[in-house]
């Protein structure tokens, strides 16, 4: 029986669709946890009511933040150049050779994509990362207006930030959220060795035993050679048309070209991304984890030592307000993930029972420690410290990412002073960088 002409070209559309394994272009709900490179819109909590604690008000608000979206590092921008090479082959492969696994949609994606960044921006903040900052600020200030909305002064308003471009411009953008361009304070000079919001860079014992220490990234390159990571670079060679296999390194620059353009425009899908499933990309992340855990979190015992100045510092300004003392309104830290991550690690923020692995990832899938979560662009901590009139005379606050952090002997981010000090206390008495 002779088939109606109409039906033939929908019958071979049948049967090339059968060859993609998804279409990334069409996905309503991709996976977008990236890593430190996840776009902060992804994780943050968008409610901004205003805070109401029964009889108590609020004096201090403390905050640590991460910088906002920014470029690429120096060293990445020619490796993401490279990836025009890399795309045209993909295209050749598919449209020449009649090999590949792309849908047409994504396979058009990339054939348009084109690298919006040059070397004279390297690291600096992005239009989103100022967005980040900006918005951010409004948010806090909606929650807390007795604190956030004040006339700026020097007295009232103390800023830090580090050398870094992009943490100056972060702390611009959120007092330009606060008060409005053109009203804010005026900034200190950022200093070279910050032992308070970039001790690190400035401990050289750490340095030496953990930062530029090879074996801080063992368990990473093990999970890299391992059957989980071998079985993406072929699955992803095979289905970019490749007839050899992709090494990690290329991998890699696809998998930063992915996440940096999604971080970059919040509003699109990078077709970078149509190279992998959504098992792939969390194979990706927890590859990050693994070097995040060893290298900034609880994988090794000197990160605690180097990540407790900040707590130190927002535990002696709320101790010395319960004193009496004067104290600002608010003040306004502005750093690097790095940071963040040691900072979390005293406090026992995001720390599992048992710790990450090259063999574990299928008993950690619901890990604590998701970089993705904890240091996203724009992450932030936030304390504020509340003076009251009933029960306890003092509380304290947290958030991470803009929602109310519970640690043990808090409920929903709300902690007794009393309880808060007895637990993290020791930190500000023992916090000392004499080790480096």
């Amino acid at each position: 029986m002779l088939l109606p002409m109409l039906l033939v070209p929908l019958l071979v559309a049948a049967g090339a669709a059968q060859d993609t394994d998804y279409c990334y272009a069409d996905m309503t709900d991709p996976y977008l946890l990236f890593g430190s490179a996840t776009a902060y819109e992804k994780v943050n909590n968008m409610t901004a009511n205003p805070v109401v604690v029964d009889q108590c008000q609020p004096v201090q608000f403390w905050l640590l933040a991460r910088h906002g979206t920014r470029y690429a590092d120096a060293d990445q921008i020619p490796l993401m150049q490279n990836l025009y090479d890399l795309r045209d082959k993909i295209v050749s492969h598919h449209e020449v050779d009649q090999r590949g696994r792309l849908c047409a949609q994504d396979l058009e994606n990339l054939k348009r994509w084109t690298l919006q960044v040059v070397t004279s921006v390297k690291s600096d903040l992005t239009s989103q990362g100022y967005a980040d900052h900006y918005n951010l600020a409004q948010r806090f200030q909606a929650r807390f207006p007795t604190l956030l909305n004040q006339t700026p002064s020097q007295d009232l308003f103390k800023v830090r930030f580090t050398t870094k471009q992009r943490t100056g411009a972060s702390a611009f953008a959120f007092t330009d959220g606060l008060f409005g361009t053109g009203m804010g304070i005026e900034f200190p000079e950022p200093l070279d060795d910050d032992l308070l919001i970039k001790p690190y860079k400035a401990c050289k014992k750490w340095l030496d035993d953990v930062d530029e220490n090879p074996d801080t990234a063992d368990e990473r390159d093990k999970f890299d050679t391992g059957a989980l990571m071998t079985a993406l670079q072929e699955t992803v060679s095979q289905r970019l048309g490749f007839n050899r296999i992709l090494t990690i390194d290329e991998v890699s620059e696809m998998y930063d070209m992915c996440r940096f353009d999604k971080g970059w425009h919040i509003s699109k899908l990078s077709p970078w991304c149509a190279a992998f499933s959504e098992e792939e990309l969390q194979l990706l992340e927890y590859r990050e984890d693994l070097l995040g855990y060893y290298n900034h979190g609880y994988g090794n015992d000197l990160n605690m030592k180097v990540g407790c100045p900040p707590i130190k510092d927002f535990l002696d300004r709320f101790s010395d307000i319960e004193k009496g003392g004067q104290q600002p309104a608010a003040v306004l830290y502005f750093t690097h993930s790095t940071m963040l991550q040691l900072f979390f690690t005293p406090l026992g923020i995001a720390e599992d029972q048992q710790a990450l692995t090259h063999t574990n990832y299928e008993t950690m899938k619901n890990r604590q420690w998701r970089t993705s979560v904890i240091s996203p662009f724009a992450t932030n901590f936030a304390a504020i410290f509340f003076k009251c009139t009933a029960g306890e005379p003092y509380r304290v606050q947290l958030y991470l990412n803009e929602h109310p952090l519970s640690l043990d002997g808090c409920n929903q981010g709300l902690c007794d002073w009393s309880v808060f000090k007895n637990k993290f206390g020791s930190i500000s008495d023992t916090c000392n960088l004499d080790f480096c």
